[in-house]
């Protein structure tokens, strides 16, 4: 098999426009803007914020029970197939909501769309450029989630004046359209599983293996810091795809799934931030601006992170980018209308943490398809765990009036995050 095609650029890079397509207008444009129809849809219908909010922890909840099946389904069908599907799946459950007026029809649409979320938001690229990147891997898992900051930016400042203009209900429709409308041509023309289905190798394999050959060095998974056995242990079973019941005798599976699950439940936070700012006396495009800078800084550091962790290490990088959000969430806290802004922008460097940090954090302790066996059960029982905050979130204000007891309890759990990720370091270690 030959590196790449002749002069042309390397397939994988087309692998990379695909799924920055593919996190923009699933992540960013349905996902992250989701939290912009909250108030005008409960303020029309007379719904509570934390009932309504329940679809939300359904959709989780749906999404964690379907991640093991995506790199299964990967192995086995074709990506053009599996994401194609969901594409329409998750498309058309967006637009149907534009004409829904009872909760119960959120509820089970949001199991629905959860289910289809699985396959298109958070795991797909990772395991796409991990396949199609030897080198560079986490420069390009970065970029391509960081179109969903970008696409959710401009998504959640469209919808701010959008609503307003044309309703929530046409709001909805449009943006379900536009999501099928990109997704669906990318998944078939472009995406592909793995470089031997073009009869290539994975970008900077060739070229990396004779340096190794010739002086000695690590493999280039590995972290700059050293990790003890864990660049060993993965390639002594990346021959064998092992199961669930082989991580649940590894204790760093399970710090790695308690650290995602927090990372999970301080991004809820996101969701809110058009509702924190109308509770704070914005207006409606102020308040959707909030969400605006929030995907900014989501999509800015993920540039950076990606490229500062290829270069040095990944653990340095998780502690920049939660330092940064913690001082988001205290800005949030602090509730001075001039600062809500700055805080929403540095509290964006949280949802990276889950889309880019923690994927390539577990990458350190298995290699191969064991990651993604690994890291789809860890992405299921996290984001099960984190579930119940979607409606918790919402529910806090309701119980108190004020969203400081959600920017606490998200705060709370950024401290738990970086907990976890320092315990399954050591415990690699050790």
């Amino acid at each position: 098999m030959r590196p790449s095609a002749g002069g042309r650029p390397h397939y994988a890079w087309f692998i990379l426009a695909g799924c920055c397509i593919l996190q923009g207008a699933s992540l960013g444009l349905i996902h992250n803007c989701a939290g912009v129809f909250y108030s005008p849809v409960c303020e029309e219908l007379g719904f509570e914020i934390g009932k309504f909010t329940l679809y939300r922890t359904l959709y989780a909840i749906s999404s964690a029970l379907a991640l093991p099946f995506v790199a299964k389904s990967f192995r086995k069908r074709d990506v053009r197939f599996v994401i194609g599907i969901a594409s329409l799946v998750y498309g058309i459950s967006t637009m149907a909501m534009g004409a829904f007026s009872e909760l119960w029809q959120w509820y089970v649409t949001g199991l629905i769309q959860g289910a289809a979320s699985a396959f298109l938001c958070m795991l797909p690229a990772p395991l796409l450029l991990g396949n199609w990147f030897y080198k560079k891997t986490g420069t390009a898992v970065g970029i391509s989630a960081a179109f969903s900051g970008l696409v959710g930016m401009l998504g959640s400042s469209g919808l701010g004046f959008l609503i307003p203009t044309l309703g929530w209900r046409a709001a909805y429709q449009i943006v379900g359209a536009v999501s099928i409308g990109f997704i669906l041509p990318t998944a078939v023309l472009i995406l592909r599983y793995r470089p031997e289905e073009k009869g290539l190798r994975a970008y900077g394999e060739m070229e990396e293996k004779e340096t190794q050959n010739s002086a000695g060095t690590k493999a280039l998974g590995e972290s700059s810091e050293s990790f003890g056995t864990a660049a060993c242990s993965g390639e002594e079973n990346v021959r064998r795809v092992q199961g669930l019941s082989d991580f649940a005798r590894q204790p760093v599976f399970y710090l790695c799934l308690a650290a995602f699950a927090c990372s999970m439940i301080s991004s809820c936070l996101n969701l809110f931030l058009t509702s924190l700012g109308l509770a704070a006396g914005l207006s409606m495009v102020a308040a959707a601006a909030l969400t605006s800078f929030s995907l900014l800084g989501n999509m800015s550091s993920k540039l950076v992170l990606g490229k500062f962790s290829d270069s040095f290490g990944i653990m340095k990088a998780l502690l920049l980018s939660t330092a940064v959000s913690v001082a988001g969430h205290l800005f949030l806290l602090a509730g001075v209308r001039s600062g809500m802004a700055a805080g929403a922008f540095l509290y964006g460097v949280t949802l990276p943490l889950s889309s880019v940090m923690l994927p390539l954090f577990c990458r350190l302790f298995w290699k191969g398809d064991n990651y993604g066996t690994a890291y789809s059960y860890v992405s299921m029982f996290g984001t099960l765990l984190a579930s119940p905050f979607n409606m918790l979130f919402g529910r806090f204000y309701d119980w108190t009036g004020s969203y400081q007891v959600t920017v606490g309890a998200s705060l709370v759990t950024l401290v738990l995050m970086l907990a976890c990720v320092g315990l399954a370091q050591k415990q690699e270690k050790s």
